[in-house]
């Protein structure tokens, strides 16, 4: 009797293990870089360009819109992000251009200009590395994880965690280079910042040379 009693919990446990796995919902990193169709954001933009003729502040709100799924050509599920472009709240938008998001067990990328950037890669922890550029033809370019599961707050909204992924990072006396993006769990990009400027005298207030741009969540 307890020989049929062990061969019964032998039987559930192969049949248990038997049971098709969802990875992409179970795994809890892939929710910082959801992907659903109809899904909207919007942001403010901030552009700022120095040069010898002073500072050129540029503002604009942008929407991205989750419009359309599709086979891409390796065969994978990715989906079409229309993006819009306003320099005033009370205009209408208009299309500014499309990318292309797609997801993976292993990674996250988006085509942005038709240039291939892996933003996530799963699962991760803090300081995990990869190569951002690993799908394109740009120089190797080393992304990582800074911080995990923090709060953020940004224009009001407030999220109970989130992710920053340093994309580069330089600083001394003559240059300071610095880009980096938030993501949120079910919500994904928050916060975008590049910078790379041109530093006169060692005073890391007065740029000669370069641009500063931010992207900030402002409704989803």
């Amino acid at each position: 009797m307890k020989k049929q009693n062990n061969f019964i919990i032998l039987f559930l446990i192969i049949i248990s293990s038997c049971k098709p796995i969802n990875y992409i919902d179970e795994d809890y990193h892939s929710k910082y870089f959801p992907i659903e169709l109809n899904q909207e954001k919007e942001f403010l933009v901030t552009n700022i360009n120095h040069s010898s003729f002073g500072k050129d502040t540029v503002t604009y709100y942008l929407k991205e819109v989750i419009s359309e799924k599709f086979l891409n050509l390796e065969g994978d599920s990715a989906y079409r992000i229309e993006r819009f472009w306003k320099t005033d709240s009370m205009d209408n938008y208009e299309i500014k251009d499309i990318w292309v998001a797609n997801k993976s067990l292993n990674f996250a990328q988006l085509v942005e200009e038709n240039i291939r950037f892996t933003k996530l890669i799963f699962p991760f922890d803090v300081n995990v590395v990869w190569d951002g550029n690993a799908f394109n033809n740009q120089q190797s370019q080393e992304y990582r994880i800074e911080s995990i599961n923090i709060p953020y707050n940004v224009n009001g909204l407030s999220f109970d965690s989130s992710i920053t992924v340093i994309q580069n990072y330089k600083s001394n006396l003559l240059e300071y280079e610095n880009s980096k993006e938030i993501y949120v769990i079910g919500v994904g990009l928050v916060y975008k910042e590049d910078i790379e400027v041109l530093i006169n005298s060692a005073d890391s207030n007065d740029f000669s040379q370069g641009y500063e741009f931010y992207q900030e969540l402002i409704e989803f």
